[in-house]
């Protein structure tokens, strides 16, 4: 049968998740594709100005080996579910051995590239030393396990109505602005989401707010705002 797929990569691959060391955690991520790439659909409420400028194809994404990597993770989630979730909870508790063994705390983001409800999986009910820590564009999430915290994420379709329901629904609001950061959005203060990618210690309720990079700086779609 081979040796078997790692699925949770450790913060030290991603220069975002990497930071989170100076905040005393380590940070496990899970990398999957998307429908394009992989022929199935594990962002079900994606928008044309997310995919554009999707972060599947930013930094050691555009490797085509990571591809193929995250392309065979998401395909065995989708055909062999229960053995990606045996795996997939191995992987979680080996993050929280390591983050032990070196005085830090573990957290995962399950949906790195992806926006799935884990929640359905009975995942976080197995690690409650673990904080899980996601961004989603389903409004509608609610009734979620205690270590895990979504926060929002705005698109080009979001509404008024739509952002209110997230916050009532107790999450913040992720926006991605043109150039530089506003002091208050949408009638919240705007914090910097670049520092660290920690979610769950923001403030709450808040704007978290993102500078467009890369793609994203020539956005026409309205995914980006213009403050």
């Amino acid at each position: 049968k081979g040796e078997r797929m790692r699925l949770i990569s450790r913060g030290e691959s991603n220069p975002k998740t990497a930071k989170s060391a100076e905040y005393g955690y380590l940070t496990g991520g899970l990398h999957l594709a998307p429908h394009i790439s992989s022929g199935y659909q594990a962002c079900g409420s994606h928008t044309v100005g997310c995919s554009s400028n999707c972060l599947y194809v930013q930094g050691r994404g555009r490797m085509t080996m990571v591809q193929q990597a995250r392309i065979r993770k998401t395909r065995l989630y989708f055909e062999r579910r229960e053995e990606f979730l045996a795996d997939l909870v191995k992987d979680i508790a080996s993050i929280e051995r390591r983050a032990v063994k070196n005085n830090l705390k573990p957290c995962v983001r399950l949906n790195v590239l992806s926006d799935i409800r884990w929640e359905r999986h009975g995942i976080m009910e197995q690690f409650p030393s673990v904080t899980f820590y996601d961004y989603t564009k389903h409004k509608n999430r609610k009734r979620l396990p205690k270590n895990y915290s979504l926060t929002f994420s705005r698109s080009e379709v979001s509404t008024n109505a739509d952002l209110d329901q997230a916050i009532n629904n107790g999450m913040n609001l992720a926006v991605v602005f043109r150039d530089e950061l506003p002091s208050i959005w949408h009638g919240l203060p705007v914090i910097d989401g670049t520092t660290h990618d920690l979610r769950f210690l923001d403030p709450s309720p808040c704007i978290v707010g993102l500078v467009a990079k890369g793609t994203a700086k020539k956005d026409k779609s309205g995914f980006v705002v213009s403050p």
